[in-house]
C-alpha cells in the first residue's frame, strides 16, 4: 500500500506536468506572484502559500516547484524558508526512492533484453546512492553546512546523469528512465536554488 506522502508525490508530479503543458500553450510558466516584495524574509503574517510562491518565483521549474512544495505535509507548520529547503530535499529523496523501487520492478521482468537489464542494474545502484546523498544533504542543512549540502545534492544529480548516460550508450532507443531522471534532477535543482537563497 502506498503511503499518503507517496500519493502526494504522484499528485504533485501530475500537477507539474499539467502546468508545464499549459505553460507551453501560453509561452511560459504561469505563476501567481505575491503582492509582497520579493525576497526571502518571513514576517509573522506571511502565509505558507505566499512563501512557496516567492521561493518558486526564482526557480526555472516554477510549476514543479509550486506543486512539490505545496504537496509536502510538513510545509505548513512554520513559515520559514529553511523548512521549505528541507521539504524540497525530502521530496527529492522520496522521488529517488520511488524511482529505485520502479527500477527494481523492471529488473524482475525477465522479458527485458540483457543490455537493458544491465543498464537498469547500474541505475538501481545509482539511485540507492542518490537517496543516501540527499539524506546526507538534509543532515548538513540542519546544521547550516551549506557547502556540504550543495556537494551532496550535486553528487545525487550526477548519479541521475550517469544513469541517463549509461542508457544513451546502449544500442537501443528505449529510454525508459529518461523522464524520471529528468524530474529527479529538476527537484534537486529546485532544492539547490532554495538553499542558495537561504545562504545569501
Amino acid at each position: 500500500m502506498s503511503s499518503p506522502f507517496a500519493s502526494l508525490l504522484a499528485l504533485a508530479l501530475c500537477l507539474a506536468l499539467l502546468g508545464h503543458r499549459g505553460a507551453a500553450a501560453h509561452g511560459g510558466d504561469r505563476v501567481v506572484h505575491p503582492t509582497t516584495s520579493p525576497g526571502f524574509s518571513t514576517a509573522a503574517n506571511t502565509s505558507i502559500p505566499e512563501i512557496v510562491a516567492r521561493v518558486c518565483r526564482r526557480s526555472n521549474r516554477k510549476a514543479l516547484c509550486l506543486a512539490s512544495l505545496q504537496a509536502v505535509p510538513d510545509v505548513g507548520s512554520v513559515p520559514d524558508t529553511g523548512v521549505l529547503a528541507i521539504a524540497a530535499l525530502r521530496f527529492a529523496a522520496t522521488n529517488a526512492s520511488e524511482t529505485s523501487s520502479f527500477i527494481q520492478g523492471l529488473l524482475n521482468d525477465t522479458t527485458i533484453e540483457p543490455a537493458i537489464q544491465q543498464g537498469l542494474s547500474d541505475c538501481a545502484d545509482r539511485y540507492l546512492d542518490a537517496v543516501d546523498q540527499i539524506d546526507d544533504s538534509i543532515a548538513a542543512l540542519t546544521v547550516k553546512a551549506y557547502p556540504d549540502v550543495r556537494e551532496w545534492v550535486k553528487a545525487a544529480i550526477a548519479d541521475a546523469e550517469a544513469c541517463e548516460a549509461g542508457f544513451s550508450q546502449l544500442a537501443t532507443e528505449q529510454r525508459i528512465l529518461s523522464h524520471k531522471n529528468l524530474v529527479f534532477r529538476q527537484l534537486c535543482n529546485i532544492a539547490l536554488g532554495i538553499v542558495k537563497n537561504l545562504k545569501d
